[in-house]
């Protein structure tokens, strides 16, 4: 892809046209033309959400969404987790490159594909100069690549056809209406073995829509290789409905993330569907999300003795009026011994903490301590914990405590992405 075409920036990076914008984030000039685009993008209800206006309307930020968006001209801006600092040339590839792979990591994560621990420095080196679209793309492909070398199935499909024989079931009221002048005819329904199921569907079509969008030759050569396995295996006709006959049972496991990765492409599914004038595809996640779906998976990994539950329903807080929700219970046995959030954001001195984190996390203690109290001894119902993870920061480099005013503590954890994910 002509580098004119394609924009790597950071969350809270700038974008602009004019001038090389600069903040502590990484940042990217790219032509006006873009730009307008990125601009009309910005100003629609849902681009919002992923670009807001910066230095008096000189420049676009980044928000917290990360992924890529595709201008209806071929213009490509990847945005990445905020892992990525300025700094010179070959260094700042490093970065991206290692931000990349962090970021594969956590969409592994997320879709909880079990493949997530082949994502190691050998077999990135065939991924990490690729576009993030193209990655994503490949992502789904060695997906359908194991459908295929296990096996694409087949299942009973119902048809409905005009035959010059009886099979299956007579349609009365379609046999009136069609064959009034043909009774050598049949309009029967029956089912047939075959592998033109919804599942199969759903993959041929997804991979119909990114061999318009795909421009990696790899990419394409196998998207051509893998239609032939499924040559005679219709398109979809209607994705929302194959997608609710989705069938992933005995025998259909290798399906699964294939068919995770179809949704995305197909339904524009990330986590919100990004369209206006300018943009011709985007797939964005929310870094809040990812980072929530990493603290859980860590906490899993250093807990395995203990229950991690992650958005374990609402508790009552202001009866029949607002409910709280912690991100994590973690619990031994059938008592509550700690209560957790995950915030995705950079503390750079003690004022960054919210204050409103605090309020929350000190109406769980209260909370859980009164529903520990039904049905264990109140001593150690006062031991519940409480913890707030954050991103590791040049500040926040280490643990911190802090007390409530009834002496109650509260512990703020710093975790580093980069060293649990790419050296785990």
């Amino acid at each position: 892809m002509n580098s004119q075409n394609k924009a790597t920036i950071s969350e809270f990076g700038l974008i602009g046209w004019e001038s090389e914008p600069s903040n502590k984030f990484l940042c990217a000039k790219i032509d006006q033309t873009h730009y307008k685009e990125l601009e009309s993008f910005a100003k629609t209800d849902k681009g919002k959400d992923v670009l807001q206006f910066s230095g008096n309307g000189k420049y676009l930020q980044a928000k917290s969404y990360i992924g890529t968006i595709q201008t209806i001209s071929g213009f490509t801006l990847e945005i990445l987790p905020k892992t990525v600092g300025k700094s010179i040339e070959e260094e700042r590839k490093k970065e991206i490159e290692k931000s990349k792979q962090i970021f594969m990591k956590l969409l592994h994560l997320l879709y909880k594909l079990p493949n997530y621990k082949n994502i190691n420095s050998a077999n990135f080196e065939r991924l990490k100069n690729l576009d993030i679209f193209e990655i994503f793309i490949t992502m789904f492909l060695d997906e359908v690549g194991i459908i295929i070398k296990k096996g694409i199935k087949s299942d009973y499909i119902q048809q409905e056809d005009n035959l010059y024989y009886l099979k299956g079931k007579l349609l009365i009221n379609e046999q009136i209406k069609r064959n009034g002048i043909h009774k050598e005819r049949f309009f029967v329904q029956y089912d047939d073995y075959n592998q033109n199921r919804a599942e199969n569907r759903l993959i041929k079509s997804t991979l119909q829509l990114l061999s318009k969008l795909s421009s990696n030759y790899d990419n394409i050569r196998r998207i051509r290789q893998y239609n032939e396995h499924i040559n005679w295996v219709d398109l979809s006709m209607n994705i929302d409905s194959d997608l609710r006959a989705i069938k992933i049972g005995r025998g259909m496991e290798h399906y699964k993330n294939a068919l995770i990765w179809a949704k995305v492409f197909l339904k524009k599914e990330s986590f919100s569907s990004f369209s206006g004038d300018t943009v011709a595809f985007a797939i964005l996640y929310p870094m809040e999300k990812l980072f929530e779906c990493f603290v859980e998976w860590w906490l899993c990994k250093k807990y395995p003795h203990l229950d991690v539950q992650a958005q374990n329903g609402g508790y009552d807080f202001v009866k029949k009026l607002f409910t709280v929700r912690p991100d994590f219970l973690i619990k031994k046995e059938t008592q509550v011994i700690a209560v957790a959030d995950a915030k995705w954001k950079v503390i750079e001195q003690n004022t960054d903490f919210s204050q409103s984190d605090f309020y929350q996390l000190f109406a769980y203690k209260n909370i859980f301590f009164q529903e520990c109290k039904k049905s264990h001894d109140e001593e150690k119902c006062k031991l519940i914990k409480l913890r707030i993870y954050y991103p590791q920061s040049e500040y926040l480099i280490k643990s911190k405590t802090f007390e409530y005013f009834d002496s109650s503590k509260i512990k703020i954890v710093p975790l580093n992405l980069e060293n649990e994910l790419l050296k785990s």
